[in-house]
């Protein structure tokens, strides 16, 4: 091909060209579900049961998008089969900022409401949640979470083509440094990602002006 016409050809399909990211992406969302006792807004927590991946982590209801729908919808169907609430009970009130994770994940948080009756008689599924419990929005937003860093880094790998590298076995690899933050509320310890998206929203109502 000339080089004119290929030049051409180049601006033609990337001038329309989507970006999308190098690698797929896999898409999660989560429910940050509030009720109101006594007049004050409760964030309402799960403690993930024993016998599934992460048991004993404090968390939001969520999981994997699946096809044909929503990360909304996503949200709604895990808290329902998490929860056990029914998704005609819950108002959808927005989102928070999502994340990016290193093992190319997307995750939406969607903020939620439910009346504090319907709260009561939840059914949650006992294969996946071992209690559900409230925390007050308050205590988020007058308490500061202890911070602490974590890093990541390659794992040597013995199939590794290390000789094609400058460097080789030596080369410098790039490290991940991640602050994991935790909150502790009655006996609860709540970290990680749980910790991240309660921090996202606290800030998110603390410096936007109503």
């Amino acid at each position: 091909m000339e080089p004119k016409r290929c030049l051409q050809k180049v601006k033609s399909i990337f001038s329309e060209h989507k970006a999308e990211p190098l690698w797929r992406l896999h898409y999660f969302a989560v429910l940050a579900l509030l009720t109101e006792i006594d007049g004050e807004l409760h964030f309402i927590l799960n403690k993930r049961a024993s016998g599934i991946n992460q048991p004993g982590d404090v968390c939001f209801p969520g999981g994997h998008q699946e096809k044909s729908e929503s990360l909304q919808e996503t949200a709604l169907r895990e808290m329902e089969e998490e929860i056990g609430i029914s998704r005609e009970n819950i108002q959808i009130l927005g989102k928070s900022d999502f994340m990016l994770t290193i093992y190319r994940g997307m995750i939406q948080p969607f903020i939620g409401y439910v009346p504090y009756e319907v709260y009561l008689n939840a059914k949650p599924s006992p294969d996946e949640v071992e209690e559900i419990f409230t925390v007050p929005l308050s205590y988020f937003m007058e308490t500061e979470p202890d911070k602490y860093d974590t890093v990541w880094k390659v794992i040597e790998s013995e199939d590794f083509p290390y000789d094609r590298i400058e460097g080789g076995k030596n080369y410098p690899f790039s490290k991940g440094k991640t602050t994991q933050l935790f909150y502790e509320y009655n006996g609860h310890t709540i970290w990680g990602f749980t910790a991240q998206v309660i921090q996202n929203i606290v800030e998110i109502l603390k410096t936007t002006e109503i």
